[in-house]
């Protein structure tokens, strides 16, 4: 996987419970439909609270997206 740390927007689900899910997100103007997330963790980087996915495409093409908590910005960090 190679590190990107691209701002993205993301399309993400939240279940009742406020957990959340990344549904569909852009890369380079092309559309992303999440098939599935293998992974997710939280970690803190220099203060700032991230969630991490990794997700899946396409049976085979990996994806990590991190979600900064405090401003509420995504980024494409490994593809």
């Amino acid at each position: 996987m190679k590190v990107l740390n691209h701002p993205i927007d993301v399309i993400a689900v939240f279940d009742k419970e406020g957990n959340i899910n990344p549904y569909k997100f852009k890369h380079k103007n092309i559309p992303i439909v999440v098939q599935k997330v293998k992974k997710y963790y939280e970690e803190k980087l220099a203060g700032n609270k991230r969630i991490v996915f990794i997700c899946e495409h396409n049976e085979g093409d990996f994806y990590e997206l991190k979600y900064e908590i405090d401003s509420h910005k995504w980024y494409l960090f490994k593809r």
